[in-house]
Protein backbone atom coordinates (compact mmCIF):
# COMPACT_ATOMS: atom_id res chain seq x y z
CA UNK A 1 0.00 0.00 0.00
CA UNK A 2 2.55 2.24 0.71
CA UNK A 3 3.99 2.19 -3.01
CA UNK A 4 0.95 3.59 -4.24
CA UNK A 5 1.23 6.84 -1.55
CA UNK A 6 4.53 7.41 -3.11
CA UNK A 7 3.79 5.89 -7.16
CA UNK A 8 0.71 8.11 -7.54
CA UNK A 9 1.78 11.78 -6.75
CA UNK A 10 4.69 10.92 -9.16
CA UNK A 11 2.48 9.59 -11.80
CA UNK A 12 0.18 13.10 -11.33
CA UNK A 13 3.20 15.26 -11.82
CA UNK A 14 4.10 13.35 -14.99
CA UNK A 15 0.48 13.80 -16.01
CA UNK A 16 0.75 17.43 -15.47
CA UNK A 17 4.02 17.55 -17.13
CA UNK A 18 2.20 15.94 -20.38
CA UNK A 19 -0.91 18.06 -20.48
CA UNK A 20 1.42 20.78 -20.15
CA UNK A 21 3.51 20.04 -23.05
CA UNK A 22 0.38 19.25 -24.97
CA UNK A 23 -1.22 22.78 -24.36
CA UNK A 24 2.29 24.65 -25.91
CA UNK A 25 2.39 22.37 -28.88
CA UNK A 26 -1.25 22.97 -29.61
CA UNK A 27 -1.27 26.46 -29.17
CA UNK A 28 2.27 27.34 -31.01
CA UNK A 29 0.76 24.94 -33.91
CA UNK A 30 -2.26 26.86 -33.90
CA UNK A 31 -0.96 30.12 -34.50
CA UNK A 32 1.65 29.49 -36.49
CA UNK A 33 -0.78 27.74 -38.79
CA UNK A 34 -2.47 31.08 -38.49
CA UNK A 35 0.39 33.03 -39.72
CA UNK A 36 4.20 32.95 -38.98
CA UNK A 37 4.23 36.41 -36.83
CA UNK A 38 1.44 35.09 -34.59
CA UNK A 39 3.36 31.87 -34.17
CA UNK A 40 6.61 33.62 -33.19
CA UNK A 41 4.60 35.46 -30.33
CA UNK A 42 3.32 32.18 -29.32
CA UNK A 43 6.42 30.75 -29.27
CA UNK A 44 8.01 33.55 -27.72
CA UNK A 45 5.39 33.28 -25.05
CA UNK A 46 6.06 30.03 -24.69
CA UNK A 47 9.52 30.03 -23.78
CA UNK A 48 9.06 32.90 -21.12
CA UNK A 49 6.15 31.24 -19.28
CA UNK A 50 8.25 27.73 -19.20
CA UNK A 51 11.56 29.50 -18.33
CA UNK A 52 9.47 31.82 -15.47
CA UNK A 53 8.13 28.23 -14.45
CA UNK A 54 11.04 26.64 -14.18
CA UNK A 55 12.92 29.40 -12.49
CA UNK A 56 9.80 29.11 -9.30
CA UNK A 57 10.10 25.78 -9.28
CA UNK A 58 14.12 25.88 -9.06
CA UNK A 59 13.44 28.63 -6.32
CA UNK A 60 11.26 26.36 -3.97
CA UNK A 61 13.09 23.14 -3.85
CA UNK A 62 14.69 22.35 -0.79
CA UNK A 63 18.63 22.79 -1.22
CA UNK A 64 21.23 19.81 -0.04
CA UNK A 65 23.21 20.14 3.21
CA UNK A 66 22.47 19.22 6.54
Amino acid sequence: MMIFRELLPFVWRVFDLLCYLAALIALNWAMFSWNKMAGAFALAFSFAVTGLVSELLASNTPKGGD
